[in-house]
């Protein structure tokens, strides 16, 4: 007997809509595009943010995003890695935003990091959020896919393009270091 998957209609109707609006903007619909990009905007804006803690420099960078993927849509090899490719090009965009920023940009209450408020202070949460800032990039961007975004590590190591095991290993190493920063300079002194 074979065993056969079913995907409930709603989800693979929202697939196959995307793949259709992707091949569009593949074949230059700009219109397709934008319906893509509105599609991904809340995902794109949280990484972005996660990156530079100011809304008005997240929108640049989303902006800068859509601009790099509209010029290069047309290289996109699989339709059905918009997401993974798109998400790629935002964190690219966002750690040389960053790279070029002259200045520390201190973090801003409106996104939270745990779900429960009451068993954190604000004091803590900037601590957390400059000790991540202290992280290699590759640690920070794997501690940001992971538990700001909600990402699996299969879907984190798609979008850095890395081996699923050194994603894990990048994952234990930044733990590591965000416990030895948050140990000697923020919170036990």
């Amino acid at each position: 007997m074979v065993n056969i998957i079913k995907i409930p209609l709603q989800r693979k109707r929202k697939e196959s809509t995307e793949i259709e609006l992707v091949k569009a903007s593949i074949k230059g619909d700009s219109i397709s595009f934008t319906e893509l990009m509105k599609l991904h905007k809340v995902s794109l804006y949280k990484i972005a943010y996660s990156y530079v803690k100011d809304e008005q420099k997240a929108l640049d960078i989303i902006q800068d995003t859509t601009y790099k993927g509209l010029l290069n849509i047309k290289n996109l090899k699989n339709p059905e890695f918009f997401k993974t490719w798109i998400t790629r090009i935002l964190i690219n965009v966002s750690i040389d935003y960053t790279k070029n920023e002259d200045k520390i940009v201190y973090l801003d209450e409106e996104i939270p990091l745990v779900e429960n408020s009451d068993s954190i202070t604000i004091d803590e949460k900037v601590d957390l959020y400059d000790a991540i800032d202290k992280l290699r990039d590759k640690y920070k961007m794997v501690i940001i896919l992971k538990y700001f975004n909600d990402m699996t590590d299969e879907q984190i190591s798609n979008n850095m393009d890395i081996p699923i095991n050194t994603v894990k290993s990048h994952l234990r190493r930044a733990k590591e270091e965000l416990k030895q920063f948050l140990k000697e300079d923020y919170l036990y002194e």
